[in-house]
């Protein structure tokens, strides 16, 4: 990891801890803010050899929030994904809109998360046998910033899991506070899928 990545890391863990991260709230189009990290994370998973398939049911989701941050949460769910699932194993994400709710799931076929560790996955530096052997280089913050930023949107996160060996899907839940386009499911679907 590079110097800026671990000082922008340390940086984000003392907001979290402190539950000063900011966040400046503006009108937003989610596939937009979620455009730039998806790219990336496809672009990391073919180098991987794994694969990567997006499902966005409604185009045009308009909601109020921090483009940043969101972006940030987003990115950090996907490299969570990256990082715990193998060379050829499968991510998928879905993004869409649950009556007034935002539901960015992402799902692996990775290692999977221990009954243990599960109520904690969110939590700052949260350790176990599973991240200490996968995170080298990382300080364990991303998904306490997915949770902070969450949060501060005024929404929640949620972790499920068989358990270590199994599958795992993250979600980051911010409520939808502006109207939605009548453009419906589909819109965009598949517009993303790596082998």
């Amino acid at each position: 990891m590079g110097q800026s990545r671990f000082a922008e890391d340390l940086m984000d863990a003392i907001r979290v801890d402190h539950g000063a991260l900011r966040v400046s709230k503006v009108p937003v189009d989610i596939v937009a803010v979620t455009a730039a990290p998806l790219s990336a994370a496809a672009l990391a998973a073919a180098q991987r050899n794994q694969a990567f398939n997006v499902r966005i049911a409604d185009g045009a989701i308009r909601d109020e929030g921090d483009p940043v941050r969101l972006a940030q949460a987003i990115s950090n769910l996907l490299h969570n994904a990256m990082k715990y699932t193998p060379e050829h194993g499968c991510i998928t994400v879905n993004l869409l809109a649950d009556h007034n709710v935002l539901v960015v799931s992402v799902k692996d076929d990775g290692l999977g998360i221990s009954d243990a560790l599960l109520p904690h996955i969110f939590d700052l530096f949260a350790q176990s046998s599973r991240t200490i052997a996968a995170s080298a280089g990382s300080l364990g913050v991303g998904l306490a910033v997915v949770k902070a930023v969450a949060e501060s949107h005024g929404g929640t996160v949620s972790a499920i899991s068989a358990g270590a060996g199994a599958a795992s899907e993250l979600a980051l839940r911010p409520p939808i506070v502006m109207e939605q386009s009548p453009v419906e499911a589909n819109a965009l679907a598949g517009t993303l899928s790596v082998e």
